[in-house]
């Protein structure tokens, strides 16, 4: 297989992998079964043959059939284990329920089946271990405890065998009923996610270095990747991949792998750590989330938790975002503190958690409650604020689209860049595009060029604040043809991010509500227009300019010689300028157009017999003073009839660019 494979081409060469996670008390027989399954026994540790009891997650995979392999996590039945039975639930597609016939239903049964609830897991089934040791009435009373364990909740229907892994009775059966269920299961649709691995193991290979394991979830990467390891940023790269001792040239979703990686030393990564793809996640210290509160007591406020995720584990504070307490089996929100002095936690969206207590008064040791993370970069606000608890339960209850909504509404003024969208939502680039085009089109975010988002609301301010200085300018500024477009920018909030003015000018323009004519902008429908009293100035202004030609007197002297007021003329001449009756010239001059284009034939006509024009000749052909003959030669440059070359001018074209 080569590295250059398609995902659908390394998929198709190997069977589906799911991952089968034992749960329940200890010493009913988890570790026992799974080795009637597999035949490996999985308590390596020496503690652990001594004890009999599992402490460290044990795996081991199970071929049902050709096309299908489970990978199985064991997990340790003790209360004091019950952080490593969560580490390995996450992840997990099916759990198997373990309960010993000639006990039924105990204190760690119930905590397990409440962390499967919490992590999202509900399909498998359940074994009623050493059957072999109690009658049928027995049986039928295990039975009915499960049933009573878990009526209500989304494992209560599972189906419920009786086996035992001495005798050997049921184990086949178990298999057929394990691969129906397998089958059954829906492909994972978290191929549009960021690939992922938390740590669970690490290890040193002889010969090939640092090796680690984990449950691999979202999109495929292959041998010879780049890959982050957060929290902390750190770069390493894929130097070899085995799935269930077998090497493979790339990742698959909701499959055990061992990773190979080059660049960093056992020291330097372990469990918790998370694999994933560089700059897909941002750790944070505080996230919303939606909860199911478990714990004996309701929660009035806020408690003391640890924190358990993927492998992950943190001390943190739970506080309710709301007014009411949540009372115990009840769902709220929350928003989690991780403690400062910890590393933060690099979660998605979707994410899902299980908090106990470590504190006196939270319950010690006990499973107090989890849920899904909601939101990764939450805004700070008042915990008790309506408007932030209306917010999550639009992130609880709506799509991707709607959470993309929102978090763009959040950002307010400043927007939000797709490339921060991409972090904190985990969505793959091609969905990301394809829901805020969506968006956009349904006019519920504006989004500009350069990949920045702007909530509705923001949007429609900052387009209203642009058309409000745009009429302001346009009454205090009758003669102007338009504002310019850099003013007009400039009069948003400073936080708002350069170009976001420009973008909603042609946004703006796109709708009709305004034109945008070279570097001036100006309102749809607008007309620059004199009054009678600038009408007579224009007509004094149209006659002195005609009758000095092209030597044309400053507008100072004019405004000394009329009392007007030297601002008011140069207006109303630049009016003139756009009504192609007044040439504008550089010093600070106009002249008639009749003249000007006099002038230009002039000139062209004595090109037709010489290559060079100076001043000189330019004064002596029209007659004036040094004082005006410059700024025309200057006005021949700008109008591109004439190019400067040292001190002379060379012919370009008789067509001047008014």
């Amino acid at each position: 297989m080569s590295t250059g494979s398609s995902r659908a081409e390394l998929l198709a060469e190997a069977p589906r992998s799911l991952v089968l996670g034992t749960a329940g008390h200890i010493d009913h027989g988890k570790t026992s079964l799974v080795r009637a399954l597999t035949g490996r026994d999985l308590d390596r540790l020496p503690e652990e043959k001594t004890r009999g009891i599992t402490i460290e997650l044990g795996f081991a995979p199970l071929d049902l059939a050709q096309d299908l392999r489970v990978a199985i996590v064991d997990v340790p039945g003790h209360e004091k284990f019950v952080r490593t039975m969560v580490a390995g639930a996450s992840g997990l597609d099916l759990v198997m329920l373990v309960v010993a016939a000639d006990e039924g239903v105990m204190p760690q049964t119930r905590e397990h089946v409440a962390i499967c609830e919490l992590l999202g897991v509900d399909r498998g089934l359940v074994v009623l271990t050493k059957a072999d040791l109690v009658d049928e009435e027995m049986i039928e009373l295990a039975t009915e405890d499960v049933r009573d364990a878990l009526a209500g909740g989304p494992l209560a229907e599972l189906p419920i065998l009786e086996v035992s892994s001495e005798t050997g009775q049921g184990i086949d059966q178990l298999r057929e009923t394990l691969e129906s269920i397998a089958r059954a299961m829906p492909e994972r649709n978290d191929d549009g996610r960021p690939g992922r691995l938390y740590v669970d193991r690490t290890f040193t290979k002889h010969g090939f270095g640092t090796v680690i394991t984990g449950t691999w979830s979202g999109r495929t990467r292959k041998l010879g990747d780049t890959i982050a390891i957060e929290p902390g940023a750190r770069i390493a790269k894929i130097r070899g991949l085995e799935r269930h001792g077998d090497a493979v040239d790339a990742t698959e979703s909701g499959a055990r792998i061992a990773v190979n990686l080059q660049g960093l030393g056992t020291d330097e990564i372990g469990r918790g750590d998370l694999l994933t793809e560089i700059d897909a996640v941002d750790p944070t210290h505080m996230f919303d989330a939606a909860v199911r509160w478990l714990g004996s007591k309701s929660l009035p406020d806020a408690v003391s938790v640890e924190l358990l995720t993927g492998t992950a584990e943190r001390r943190a504070r739970a506080a309710i975002i709301g007014t009411a307490p949540i009372e115990t089996g009840d769902r709220g929100f929350l928003r989690i503190h991780i403690d400062a002095d910890s590393e933060g936690l690099p979660l998605l969206p979707g994410d899902r958690f299980v908090l106990r207590g470590f504190a006196r008064d939270a319950g010690v040791g006990s499973t107090l409650g989890g849920g899904v993370v909601l939101d990764t970069a939450p805004p700070h606000r008042r915990r008790r604020d309506p408007a932030l608890h209306a917010e999550l339960l639009r992130l609880a209850e709506g799509d991707a689209s709607v959470g993309l909504e929102i978090r763009i509404a959040r950002a307010g003024l400043e927007g939000r860049e797709t490339e921060a969208l991409m972090r904190e939502t985990g969505l793959h680039p091609d969905t990301l595009a394809t829901l805020l085009g969506g968006l956009a089109t349904d006019e519920r975010i504006e989004q500009l060029d350069g990949g920045l988002c702007l909530g509705r609301s923001s949007a429609d301010r900052l387009m209203q604040q642009l058309r409000d200085h745009l009429d302001s300018y346009h009454d205090e500024n009758p003669l102007q043809a338009g504002m310019p477009r850099a003013a007009l920018t400039g009069t948003l909030p400073e936080n708002v991010p350069n170009g976001v003015g420009g973008a909603l000018l042609i946004r703006l323009a796109d709708r009709g509500d305004l034109a945008i004519q070279s570097n001036l902008v100006v309102r749809a429908g607008f007309a620059s227009s004199l009054d009678a009293k600038q009408e007579a100035i224009a007509e004094m202004l149209r006659a002195r300019f005609s009758s000095a030609a092209l030597d044309a007197p400053a507008l100072k002297t004019i405004a000394e010689e009329s009392g007007e007021d030297e601002n008011r003329l140069r207006a109303i001449a630049h009016y003139l300028e756009r009504s192609a009756e007044l040439v504008a010239a550089p010093d600070d001059l106009f002249f008639d157009r009749a003249s000007v284009e006099k002038l230009i034939g002039q000139v062209v006509a004595h090109f037709k017999d010489n290559e060079e024009l100076d001043t000189q000749t330019l004064k002596a052909m029209i007659g004036t003073s040094r004082r005006t003959a410059v700024p025309l030669m200057a006005l021949l440059d700008d109008l591109q009839v004439t190019r400067r070359h040292a001190s002379m001018r060379r012919f370009i074209g008789s067509e001047p660019r008014w």
